[in-house]
């Protein structure tokens, strides 16, 4: 059989290999075996690259916009029928925009921010509209949940990862705990994969670009039997550091590895079975990269900066340049997340369908940083974590002619071990502590979407969630200044610190949406969000021993928005408004080697709107703009309690893109620019002025040439375009004997040009 394009289609020999399924499997082993390196081979740091995936793509040439599905509400679903504030993007367009990775996301998403501390994927700070946990210890969920695949990914490191064989990418605003559950609180990420098909696919992409880099990205898939379908995709990765080392190898590295398979098994039209299995390997490479500049503290102990140039507090002075630098020593990092998912599926006759989500997944991260960033050996920082991740989703749903629910079951555990570490190497001292908690999380869900008239639905659901953990922490300091460093009344102190405990929270949604006209939504919506209890595990240990566990979070979340298309569907205009409403926050403080995890009251608000724009035919417009205001409440400065701003909650943020597509011949051109602003930030909560992030600005561009049928694409890209040079996150270390403060910069301009041949 063959399809209208003269493809053969359904009838080829199961175990035969055409030509260009050859070539592809030959590519792809030679340039693994070709980029291979010794395992010694240092290399880190998530950058730019280029990849044309088989994702499918909005058709930039037509003169409407196209239908965006998301599954926001756990099935598919046209975008502007949601009553939820939604950016999403579907592969072609995080390619175009220069979003290659899922921290920058923030560029093209109004109210998010993801940083990489450090400038090493050792950890992912993911903030949206305020909503942050800045505390990088292994153990800590992220108060905005990450996704793959509706698997929930309970590791703030891996967050930090390229995207590779994508299909769309959905950042969901407010609380979403009644269906995504667990520490969705201010919001979610989530990464849906291209999946099997009945039609045999697949694409290859070679790049290089800056700094030494190659990169190889593929996929395949198609059917395999009768009702069995499979689908593998790679990606491999390596570039040389963008910090150069005067004395050594350059730092942020890159030597990635990943590996994708899934198998979709259809016996019959109830019964769907999709078996997931994925590696993503960093290997040892060179961290650290951070440029320190001279600090000292204020009479309140906080930092402010010495004038530029001066020495800090080891007598080092930097070189006036964020990506040049001496460092002693190289640092470390590698990191191996191993998982494997089963998704079962069976619709029953009377309307009711019956999905259950098992994944199970195993983390190795090991970091070892320069932590004075300096030719003087003063002091190394390390961080380890282990942990085995469990979760099991059972749901059930239903659907008449006036309403939709679902209602389920949810389990996690957590069983992890961490290390965190400090050596000072002038007195001979290394505080260090080792600590592990086991997670138990058990929860009951459900939501009912009923439509009370024609152009009226009410949305209510609620979530309860019961969480029991066991920690454990002891503190084993080794040297002559351990006496100096450990406060008496701290966990540090208390040999070895354990604990059992029990809480219950739960979430709830409740929602009004008005369909005035087929293309205008206006909704409004109040949600409860909640974040489990936790524990404090400082790597010196100086959190107070009667706040060694802090209590769960809640948060009360007020919306409205309007979701709007016009000009016969050659506009979209998406906007809501929102007050947050915090009870028992979980405030990071971090001054120096005290890092204080407690509960205290905040509120936030704001307002986040989306704009496309179908002009001409072959033109798209894309404008973004968020504005927030945070205040966390009974912050401890010196001697008073103070309001403070929530950390990278920039008060205005703005992104926005062109896309020129135009047909030559039977080939088709395209062009992208997009730009995007950040107003000023604080990077941690005390506010420090030397944590303060100033505003500026980053631009992108992109160029495609797509020709046989689309079949073949060059294409050459830019990201940072004009090599800003712009602060992304700081850490105050001004007291003695630091002296200073800790900023990491954004990647520099990174080109890349690259072909694409997809089957």
């Amino acid at each position: 059989m063959r399809d209208k394009c003269g493809r053969n289609v359904g009838r080829e020999p199961i175990l035969g290999i055409s030509n260009h399924r050859r070539a592809v499997i030959a590519a792809i082993a030679l340039v693994l075996s070709a980029a291979a390196p010794a395992q010694t081979t240092p290399a880190v740091a998530a950058k730019p690259v280029q990849s044309v995936s088989g994702a499918a793509s909005a058709d930039a040439s037509g003169s409407t916009l196209e239908e965006v599905v998301v599954t926001a509400t756990r099935r598919e679903t046209n975008l502007q029928n949601v009553g939820i504030a939604i950016s999403a993007f579907s592969g072609r367009e995080l390619i175009d925009q220069g979003v290659y990775q899922t921290t920058d996301l923030a560029a093209v998403t109004p109210g998010l921010q993801f940083s990489e501390p450090g400038g090493s994927p050792v950890a992912g700070l993911l903030a949206i509209r305020g909503v942050s946990q800045n505390d990088f210890a292994g153990h800590i969920e992220p108060a905005n949940a990450f996704y793959m695949d509706q698997v929930y990914q309970p590791s703030n490191a891996a967050s930090v990862q390229e995207f590779y064989d994508v299909n769309r990418v959905e950042v969901l605003k407010g609380p979403q705990g009644t269906l995504f559950g667990r520490n969705a609180t201010g919001g979610l990420v989530h990464v849906i994969t291209n999946q099997p098909t009945d039609q045999e696919e697949g694409f290859a992409n070679l790049s290089g670009g800056s700094f030494g880099q190659v990169r190889f990205e593929a996929a395949m898939g198609g059917p395999i039997a009768e009702g069995v379908s499979g689908r593998v995709a790679v990606l491999r990765d390596k570039s040389d550091g963008f910090v150069k080392n005067a004395i050594g190898p350059a730092l942020l590295r890159d030597d990635t590895y990943a590996v994708r398979g899934q198998l979709r098994i259809a016996p019959n039209d109830r019964l769907t079975v999709l078996l997931e299995a994925d590696t993503y390997i960093i290997e040892p490479v060179t961290t650290g990269g951070d440029y320190i500049t001279a600090a000292y503290p204020g009479p309140d102990g906080l930092g402010l900066p010495k004038p530029a140039g001066s020495p800090t507090g080891f007598g080092y002075a930097p070189s006036g340049d964020p990506y040049r630098g001496s460092f002693d020593y190289p640092g470390r990092f590698a990191r191996r997340v191993s998982s494997g998912a089963a998704h079962v599926t069976y619709d029953f006759l009377n309307g009711l369908s019956l999905s259950s989500i098992t994944s199970y997944q195993k983390l190795r991260s090991e970091y070892s940083a320069d932590n004075d960033f300096s030719p003087v050996p003063f002091a190394i920082f390390d961080q380890n974590a282990s942990a085995r991740h469990l979760t099991q989703e059972l749901r059930l749903t239903g659907a008449t002619q006036r309403n939709h629910w679902t209602a389920g079951l949810y389990f996690l555990r957590i069983d992890g071990a961490y290390l965190q570490a400090f050596d000072i190497l002038p007195i001979a001292t290394r505080p260090l502590e080792t600590h592990s908690v086991d997670t138990k999380s058990y929860s009951a869900f459900g939501q009912d979407e009923v439509q009370l008239r024609d152009n009226l639905r009410l949305t209510a659901g609620v979530r309860g969630t019961r969480d029991h953990k066991d920690y454990q922490y002891q503190e084993n300091c080794v040297g002559p200044a351990c006496s100096a460093l450990l406060a008496p009344g701290t966990i540090g102190t208390a040999g070895l610190l354990t604990d059992s405990h029990a809480e219950t929270g739960w979430s709830g949604r409740l929602e009004l949406d008005w369909q005035a006209t087929r293309d205008a939504l206006y909704y409004a919506s109040i949600n409860r969000g909640y974040k489990a209890f936790n524990y404090n595990a400082g790597f010196v240990g100086h959190a107070p021993l009667a706040l060694f566990r802090f209590h769960g979070e809640n948060l009360l979340a007020y919306e409205i928005g309007s979701k709007l298309e016009f000009l016969e569907r050659r506009a979209r205009f998406n906007v809501a408004a929102f007050y947050y409403d915090y009870s028992d926050y979980q405030a990071f403080d971090q001054r120096g080697f005290n890092f204080t995890l407690f509960n205290t009251s905040a509120h936030m608000y704001g307002t986040d709107a989306e704009l496309t724009l179908r002009p001409l035919r072959g033109l798209t417009l894309n404008a973004g703009a968020a504005f927030l205001h945070t205040a966390v409440d009974d912050i401890p400065i010196a001697n008073e309690r103070l309001t403070r701003e929530a950390p990278q909650s920039p008060k205005f943020t703005f992104n926005a893109s062109a896309t020129q597509a135009v047909a030559i011949g039977s080939s088709t051109l395209s062009a992208t620019l997009e730009g995007n602003y950040t107003g000023d930030f604080y990077a941690q909560l005390t506010n420090a002025p030397v944590t303060l992030i100033p505003h500026g600005w980053l631009a992108n561009a992109h160029v495609s040439l797509a020709t046989y049928g689309e079949r073949l694409t060059f294409a050459v890209s830019a990201n940072n375009v004009f090599n800003n040079a712009k602060p992304a996150y700081a850490f105050d270390n001004s007291s003695p004997p630091l002296g200073a403060t800790y900023n990491t910069y954004v990647r520099p301009r990174w080109v890349n040009a690259a072909v694409n041949y997809k089957f």
